[in-house]
């Protein structure tokens, strides 16, 4: 029985996320073209804020549906107690990592500043592709990184009036423990460099977090240093084993995470090239060695226990309710309509078509 609501909570949870997306997409084409004329930083306020609900209603999935525990360690009551500029590096397991941002981001109230540094191939992605970008995303492409494009897309973040999250997760790739090519690829390029490889992590690359740095450092408060372990990435023999993907969590086969954040000042960020290249490969480390204890001890940080009310930090329902119930409501004439639906259907195609030409003239990366 559990398993069979587990299959109806993850179809029900595809459908309203997905089946909203066009409706999402336009009320952000209307709020575009009413702030046409006004700065830019107003029209991102407004994008900020329906970015916001629609990540909320996501969340209502991911963690209130699934009754996912989440527990935080590290410098989480100072990140949670004010609202600031960031850049964001995480760890990289699994595709549920960027929902790993949106559960930080939420408790700060910051959750629509989020903007990630992504794959070009995410462009392809009906309707979100466009949107990502209009959002201040930024695409770059592995083997053929153009520096000049992502320099001119980090100015757009650049005015002090639009407040941002600048995510990347600089391993560029999930890591997973049977990813032999892959790891070993990983080690050699460490290696080669000099550098110490890596027992739970690919080798970090430094570039675009450098340049995002050197961008936006006078906008910028801290940077996040975020390393999250999932509970299904550990199996009963305590394990490691891939960590758990989208449809795993939907479907019941993670119930905890355990997120430890530093915070970094600025400042203490060194601005020379190769000092940084250093500074990243050591904050990789510091992560591997958290991570390595987590799985071998059961914790992050000797002395510090994990599973406690204080860190928990519970996401009451009023967070993210209000949004769920909005779009599910936004979502219900095209059930009760069939007329509506083809509608819907057209409006995915002519707003897909458009926004991979808009992608294509600008040639965004």
């Amino acid at each position: 029985m559990k398993g069979f609501l587990a299959k109806i909570r993850y179809v029900f949870a595809v459908i309203v996320i997905t089946g909203s997306a066009p409706n999402y997409f336009l009320l952000w084409a209307l709020w575009r073209g009413i702030s046409l004329f006004m700065p830019q930083w107003k029209y991102q306020d407004g994008d900020d804020f329906l970015y916001s609900m629609y990540q909320r209603m996501v969340i209502f999935f991911f963690e209130h549906c699934t009754g996912q525990k989440v527990y935080f360690t590290g410098d989480a009551a100072t990140i949670f107690s004010k609202k600031e500029n960031v850049l964001y590096l995480g760890n990289h397991q699994s595709t549920v990592d960027w929902i790993v941002c949106n559960m930080v981001a939420i408790r700060q109230g910051s959750i629509g500043h989020l903007r990630y540094v992504m794959k070009d191939t995410l462009q392809a992605l009906p309707l979100y592709g466009h949107y990502f970008y209009q959002h201040g995303c930024i695409y770059v492409k592995r083997g053929d990184f153009k520096q000049k494009k992502m320099e001119s897309a980090l100015d757009y973040l650049k005015d002090p009036k639009i407040k941002s999250w600048t995510v990347i997760f600089p391993e560029g790739t999930c890591f997973a423990p049977n990813e032999y090519d892959l790891i070993k690829k990983s080690n050699k390029a460490a290696d080669d460099n000099g550098l110490k490889p890596l027992l739970n992590h690919l080798t970090p690359r430094y570039r675009g977090s450098f340049l995002a740095l050197a961008k936006l450092r006078s906008n910028l408060d801290a940077i996040y240093d975020v390393t999250c372990v999932y509970s299904g990435s550990v199996n009963d023999k305590k394990e490691r084993i891939p960590a758990p993907e989208l449809i795993d969590f939907l479907l019941g086969k993670n119930s905890e995470m355990y997120i430890h954040v530093r915070r970094i000042p600025i400042e203490d960020v060194p601005e020379d090239e190769a000092q940084f290249k250093s500074w990243m490969h050591n904050l990789f480390t510091v992560k591997d060695e958290l991570v390595s204890r987590f799985y071998q001890d059961g914790y992050f940080q000797k002395d510090v226990q994990l599973k406690t009310a204080e860190n928990h930090y519970a996401l009451p329902y009023t967070a993210t309710v209000p949004s769920f119930l909005f779009f599910v409501l936004s979502f219900l004439p095209l059930v009760l309509f069939p007329g509506l639906r083809l509608l819907w259907l057209q409006a995915i195609l002519l707003s897909t078509v458009c926004g991979y030409l808009v992608l294509a003239i600008k040639s965004v990366c």
